[in-house]
């Protein structure tokens, strides 16, 4: 079963459309679907659209305050019932007909995770362009993985995977950047498939004005941090890399 995660914070402007338009999409996936939209405290007109939106796949978790878009995304997860967790955000930038496509490659491929990778951001704004870069490379060099897309919002991954580092993810952003390492760590098979990304509808909550530069800050800290704390998890669980390999036999 798939459970497609929607954080949702003051979305008011394309909730409704990206949630049905995510129904629509998952008709007939194999093992069923559901959606979990959570709002995450908003103080917009979206709590009132929610409530409207009369689908037998869609469940509405809110949060009575703004706590963050990682801390909404864990939330989805507790909730779900899949063992396949998606993520979509609620702003129009993401395609949910996508989906299908993702989820069946996945499968097929016998992967633990498939990231939605965004072509149009290699030929964004300079600044922009080459923050994304530098903290793609970065990632890479502490996670031992190739990354083509470091934090699309856009992607599907075994449920098991993505708890595992539960206690590592920020509240706020990126959850998506520390289970990028947590998982090159672990040597799990991430699959990149080219998806479309369109300009989002409403305030972006994560760069304007000086916010951009503090974030790329605080991103930055993340990746070194999520890696050795990653470990520790590993250990504990006994997912240790060592069992991620192929074990030579003596002849």
């Amino acid at each position: 079963m798939l459970s497609l995660v929607i954080p949702i914070y003051n979305e008011a402007g394309a909730v409704e459309d990206i949630i049905r338009r995510s129904d629509a999409a998952l008709k007939g996936v194999e093992g069923g679907y559901e959606i979990i939209a959570v709002d995450d405290g908003s103080t917009d007109a979206t709590p009132g659209i929610l409530k409207k939106i009369d689908l037998p796949s869609l469940r509405i978790v809110r949060h009575i305050k703004n706590t963050g878009n990682g801390a909404a995304i864990v939330t989805g997860i507790e909730h779900a019932k899949g063992e396949w967790i998606a993520t979509i955000d609620a702003d129009n930038t993401y395609r949910p007909e996508d989906i299908p496509r993702l989820y069946e490659n996945v499968q097929i491929q016998e992967a633990d995770m498939i990231v939605g990778f965004r072509r149009e951001l290699t030929k964004g704004p300079f600044l922009h362009r080459n923050a994304r870069g530098l903290l793609r490379r970065f990632a890479e060099v502490c996670s031992g993985q190739k990354i083509d897309d470091i934090n699309s919002g856009l992607r599907i991954c075994k449920k098991e995977l993505i708890e595992r580092y539960k206690e590592l993810y920020p509240n706020w952003f990126s959850l998506h950047i520390v289970l990028m390492v947590c998982a090159g760590k672990e040597r799990a098979t991430i699959l990149y498939e080219p998806i479309s990304y369109d300009h989002r509808i409403g305030v972006s909550k994560l760069s304007p004005g000086l916010r951009g530069p503090w974030n790329f800050i605080k991103f930055f800290c993340l990746i070194p941090w999520a890696a050795v704390k990653s470990k520790r998890i590993r250990m504990l669980s006994g997912q240790n890399i060592s069992q991620k390999q192929e074990i030579p036999t003596n002849s």
